[in-house]
């Protein structure tokens, strides 16, 4: 008896299907999954968050060690409060603003644009480019 597994499709295969370009290498070409593309987007947005507070932690207490002209002890201590300081951040500021800023419907309405722009972009470009 043969069984069938359903395959996720690769985010390669997703923007070659949304491009219009077809993968020779692959049988299986549609679209993915509207949650696991919100999943994507979260991700990346939080993450970028999180670096972006890190890197704002690290240099507030790069500007005090130096401007304080700290001692060995006390500069530890200011790199182990931004840290803290940059995980509460996270915590409390970055990912509930994610949550809140890319919830569905929005994410589901800029989808729609940017598929509706990718749509005119390539009609313009195959309009275009087309040999007279």
């Amino acid at each position: 008896m043969y069984s069938h597994r359903y395959r996720q499709p690769s985010l390669l295969n997703t923007l070659l299907l949304r491009f219009k370009a077809t993968n020779p290498f692959t049988r299986l070409e549609f679209p993915m999954p509207t949650s696991r593309r919100y999943i994507l987007i979260r991700t990346l947005a939080a993450g970028t968050g999180d670096i972006t507070a890190g890197v704002a932690m690290a240099s507030v207490a790069l500007w005090l060690i130096e401007t304080a002209s700290l001692g060995l002890f006390l500069a530890f201590l200011v790199w182990l409060l931004a840290g803290i300081a940059a995980l509460a951040l996270s915590q409390t500021v970055i990912h509930p603003a994610c949550k809140v800023l890319l919830s569905d419907q929005k994410l589901d309405l800029a989808v729609t644009a940017l598929s509706g722009l990718a749509d005119r972009v390539s009609r313009l470009v195959t309009t275009t480019l087309q040999p007279t």
